[in-house]
């Protein structure tokens, strides 16, 4: 009897526990790191980005953009010929921006995860219960600080 409940206990912790096991089981190279609060203020405070888009955005037929965070809460965004100012702000474990010219039309939210030297971008849509992207490569964003060698894998869509 005593062994039949230590098999169901055990069990149960399995259980318990595959959420977290399933979320160390990625597909990057280095294990995602949660940024929350503070450390994601850190991280983008006065800090200037370079990154991706998965796809070439349509207004401005490339993937690429660059992005200033002024420690004002004013950014400052540049992609292609498409130039635009807002603002950035940190709202527990989200990184938001709203933008005034082009891009403006409300809020954006973001989860935020660094692995390595790259910073890894997700719709919060794609965040399972246990805090974690539901797959890595639903990533939206990835992004490297200016002057940072890059440790982004290249994932694909």
């Amino acid at each position: 009897m005593r062994s039949r409940s230590l098999i169901i206990t055990s069990s149960a912790i399995l259980l318990c526990l595959s959420p977290v096991i399933a979320a160390q089981d990625s597909s990057l190279s280095s294990p995602l790191i949660p940024l929350k609060g503070l450390e994601l203020t850190e991280t983008f405070d006065g800090k200037t980005m370079d990154g991706i888009y998965k796809v070439a955005r349509e207004r401005s037929g490339t993937n690429k953009f660059t992005e200033s965070f002024n420690s004002d809460g004013t950014t400052e965004y540049f992609e292609g010929p498409l130039v635009d100012k807002g603002q950035w702000i940190v709202r527990g474990s989200l990184l938001c921006f709203r933008y005034d010219g082009a891009l403006s039309g409300g809020v954006s939210c973001f989860n935020v995860y660094k692995a390595g030297t790259c910073i890894y971008s997700y719709n919060p849509a794609n965040i399972g219960t246990n805090g974690f992207p539901i797959n890595d490569n639903l990533w939206s964003v990835k992004i490297i600080t200016r002057g940072d060698i890059s440790t982004c894998d290249d994932l694909t869509s």
